[in-house]
């Protein structure tokens, strides 16, 4: 699913031992409430009517997708799961479309903690406080982050579109402020809240599609303060919450977000790291 983000924060963060004030990370209720109006709704509807409306839908959801050839963002970062809680990190963020993903993060006074670089084919990642090295195939890479994902899913996930959006839609609600649905693909079952007004992401959550899985997984992520970036609606704000034998919980706000900049993507191999 879309834990490939957390993952490499979490490799960040072993190091580090827990805050004393963690942030405490929220959760929203998830699907859409006041639903109470809507059976009557969907029993006069016709078939018609609703894939009409289902059509204009996707239509309106997906012409919110953010475009762009380059995007560099800086974030606050918080961290928390069962053992560990860290609210002062710092990721920055560059990506060339459809080519590379470059991901920096550090923390206070030590500075950079870890520095990872993605492309279709291939991850590398170091971890400077371990002196450990990742070089992976991305083929290979789910033993390194333990979730099934390709390139566009971290992609869109990172710039705030939907992931595992289809045109197989069922369980439509509609409330006078939020539209939710579902979507179904071989892997996964995917939900979806987005503005009733202009489609805009509230919500969205992955689950496993196979229900008889040992270790069922679900991501579920928040969107919210929208900016408008030359007519691009970016969802400034992110809340991740990822399940499967327990919860980890990210908070990611942005502080700067900027697209279609010249950008570099450095990256050394420290040769006294330890491949791992």
């Amino acid at each position: 699913m879309k834990k490939t983000l957390l993952l490499l924060i979490g490799i960040a963060g072993l190091a580090f031992t827990a805050c004393r004030h963690p942030k405490k990370l929220s959760r929203n209720t998830f699907p859409a409430t006041d639903t109470s109006r809507v059976a009557a709704h969907r029993d006069s509807t016709s078939a018609e009517e609703r894939n009409a409306f289902i059509g204009n839908m996707l239509k309106g959801v997906r012409s919110n997708n953010i475009d762009f050839n380059t995007f560099s963002g800086r974030m606050k970062l918080a961290f928390e799961n069962e053992s560990k809680s860290h609210n002062n990190l710092t990721a920055t963020i560059r990506m060339k479309k459809d080519s590379i993903i470059w991901i920096s993060v550090s923390a206070p006074i030590i500075d950079e903690v870890m520095r990872a670089v993605i492309t279709p084919d291939s991850l590398k990642l170091y971890n400077r406080l371990e002196k450990q090295l990742f070089l992976r195939r991305m083929a290979d890479a789910e033993d390194l982050l333990n979730i099934p994902f390709d390139f566009k899913t971290l992609q869109d996930l990172l710039i705030g579109n939907p992931v595992y959006l289809t045109d197989s839609v069922y369980g439509l609600v509609k409330t006078p402020s939020v539209i939710s649905f579902t979507c179904r693909n071989p892997r996964f079952v995917s939900l979806f809240n987005v503005f009733a007004d202009d489609y805009s992401l509230q919500q969205s959550k992955v689950m496993d599609a196979d229900s008889t899985a040992a270790n069922k997984r679900s991501c579920e992520l928040t969107y919210g303060d929208y900016a408008k970036v030359a007519n691009r609606k970016f969802p400034t704000v992110r809340r991740i919450f990822v399940e499967e034998k327990s919860v980890t919980k990210v908070a990611l706000d942005f502080t700067r977000y900027d697209f279609d900049v010249p950008l570099t993507f450095p990256f050394s191999t420290p040769a006294s790291y330890k491949r791992m």
